[in-house]
């Protein structure tokens, strides 16, 4: 949401100048390595890089996962001041890796945020933590809204499934490589987009996906499934048609973003203060 914002304002300015200017420039001084990386993290970050995310099963086991689902509970029972609760029944608390020790080891696992360094090609850190807790609610949106892309610049996100995840129960559903630049090109001609638009209607979509419905996935698993995806493809939470989806989401920044802008973005975050202290000061 954060880069969505940031985004839309540099539009209003000079939108076809930052679309080069800018991205030649965060290529120059984001160019990835993965030549020391095991053979592992290296066909992980590959496979990112060419569809925009990679599906990791019994990430965590179903005990780890219950015991995060019951930390989830007593936090939204008992720290509703950092509750953001939406319009489509979608509760979310931030910094939630401070309120349980069980989730802290999801937000500090050691593969997760190598990976999300190499992929960023910056120094980067878990920023904070996501507990996000979505019901059934009738709306058109599901967890996180509408189809959105965070940045149009590249983004490392990691996601935890800890309840199980079929097509009725809010899957995350990604149109793969729409991060990548021909395809950027060619989805704004093929739907006539806004330069740098990052929030899109199911028309669009649709339009999107005409010649290439292939692109379209949902991404489904059992409690303890992992999502590693670069949000600057187009994505959303698909609406749940029944049940609760718990689950968690890393929230990967550059050091340098971690600021007080960003503390202040995301309000009311569990110990700003300690997210604060991951940021470059400069």
């Amino acid at each position: 949401m954060l880069f969505r914002k940031i985004a839309k304002k540099i539009l209003t300015k000079s939108p076809k100048a930052y679309t080069a200017a800018h991205t030649l420039k965060f290529e120059n001084s984001h160019r990835q390595d993965f030549s020391k990386l095991t053979e592992k993290e290296k066909n992980i970050l590959l496979e990112i890089k060419k569809k925009g995310y990679v599906v990791i099963p019994d990430f965590f086991d179903k005990n780890q996962c219950e015991l995060c689902v019951n930390d989830m509970d007593l936090m939204f029972q008992n720290n509703k001041e950092l509750i953001h609760q939406s319009d489509y029944s979608d509760s979310r608390i931030f910094g939630a890796e401070y309120l349980s020790e069980n989730i802290n080891s999801f937000a500090t696992h050691s593969l997760l945020n190598n990976l999300a360094n190499a992929y960023n090609a910056v120094p980067t850190d878990c920023g904070f933590t996501l507990a996000g807790k979505i019901s059934v609610s009738g709306h058109e949106y599901g967890s996180g809204g509408p189809w959105h892309r965070d940045s149009y610049f590249r983004q490392f996100k990691s996601l935890l499934y800890l309840t199980d995840v079929d097509e009725n129960h809010g899957p995350f559903q990604i149109i793969s490589e729409s991060h990548d630049k021909e395809h950027i090109s060619s989805d704004s001609k093929t739907a006539n987009l806004e330069s740098m638009q990052c929030t899109f209607d199911q028309n669009t979509v649709k339009q999107i996906l005409e010649k290439e419905p292939e692109r379209l996935h949902s991404l489904t698993g059992k409690a303890g499934t992992v999502v590693l995806v670069d949000t600057s493809c187009i994505h959303r939470g698909v609406p749940l048609k029944e049940g609760t989806r718990y689950a968690l989401t890393n929230y990967f920044f550059e050091k340098k973003q971690i600021n007080n802008h960003l503390v202040e973005h995301f309000a009311p975050l569990a110990f700003p203060e300690k997210i604060l202290k991951k940021g470059i000061m400069t």
